[in-house]
């Protein structure tokens, strides 16, 4: 195998492959490589669909292979770290790799074990806790809203950074509209505990957002923030971002948005800047300090 290529991309998701596919397709076209470990590619913006029970969660599986474009390297690999004062990285297993320019297309960490009581949880058969953001439990989503009989249906949004802004909200939309065909709705209490202080961040679309919230008689509650799960109570421990207080709302079920953060692999290493996260300028997304990055 190679150990040097004109461009080097980390991360074969969506946007790994699309970079790699738009320098593959251009004039010429320079040497590339992506390294990306999973056998499996997901088309994650599906899972919303598949909780919602539009989708079998299959259709948004393929072969990592079939998306790697022709001419680009697929190094089966993991970044184990950063050395861009020297122009290379190292892998798990496939030793030092250098580059002339390096993109960094890893995707967000899902950070599970920051809320105690959600990763043995969710998903899990009796425990009313679900998730749309992982392959393994977004099947639990569908179930939880198919047999839910009413109380309360919970849904969350956290502090930090996450995968697409609306999609905490798109499931809980998706839930009432389901309890209201089953006509259970006047025995249902759905409430979304949101980090943030608005529903989402551009106004025209907050203010269309509050409209069907207000339609749809939905309990919105600002700047809570989960903290964790008693599930063998059913008890969920928000903490009130204003007052800084904790409080504790019973659930029949739960759609946990978990935190996300950068992977640990880039908080510890030289590309990162304060907050964890590869520092780019905003504006050009080339990195502060290293131009080929």
């Amino acid at each position: 195998m190679k150990n040097h290529y004109q461009v080097l991309i980390v991360g074969g998701g969506t946007a790994g492959i699309t970079v790699a596919a738009q320098l593959a397709n251009s004039a010429n076209p320079p040497e590339m490589a992506i390294i990306e470990p999973s056998n499996k590619h997901y088309y994650q913006p599906l899972w919303t669909l598949v909780g919602g029970g539009v989708f079998d969660r299959a259709e948004s599986e393929r072969n990592e292979a079939d998306y790697i474009p022709a001419g680009v390297t697929w190094i089966q690999d993991k970044v184990a770290s950063f050395d861009p004062d020297n122009n290379k990285l190292s892998t798990a297993s496939s030793g030092d790799i250098s580059y002339d320019w390096l993109v960094v297309a890893a995707g967000l960490q899902i950070d599970w074990h920051l809320i105690p009581g959600l990763k043995e949880s969710v998903g899990q058969p009796g425990t009313g806790v679900c998730s749309n953001y992982s392959y393994e439990t977004v099947n639990s989503t569908w179930e939880n809203i198919r047999n839910f009989k009413g109380g309360n249906a919970i849904f969350t949004q956290p502090a930090t950074p996450i995968k697409c802004a609306g999609a905490p909200q798109k499931i809980m939309y998706l839930a009432a509209d389901h309890f209201a065909k089953q006509g259970i709705m006047g025995k249902t209490n759905v409430i979304f505990g949101i980090a943030a202080g608005v529903i989402f961040g551009v106004k025209k679309y907050a203010d269309t957002l509050e409209k069907v919230i207000a339609r749809r008689g939905l309990d919105v509650r600002y700047q809570h923030d989960l903290q964790s799960l008693d599930v063998a109570n059913r008890k969920a421990t928000f903490k009130n971002l204003t007052s800084g207080e904790n409080v504790t709302w019973d659930y029949d079920m739960i759609h946990v948005t978990p935190p996300m953060s950068a992977p640990d692999f880039i908080k510890q290493s030289p590309l990162a800047g304060a907050t964890g996260w590869v520092d780019v300028d905003i504006h050009t997304l080339q990195h502060n300090k290293y131009a080929n990055v």
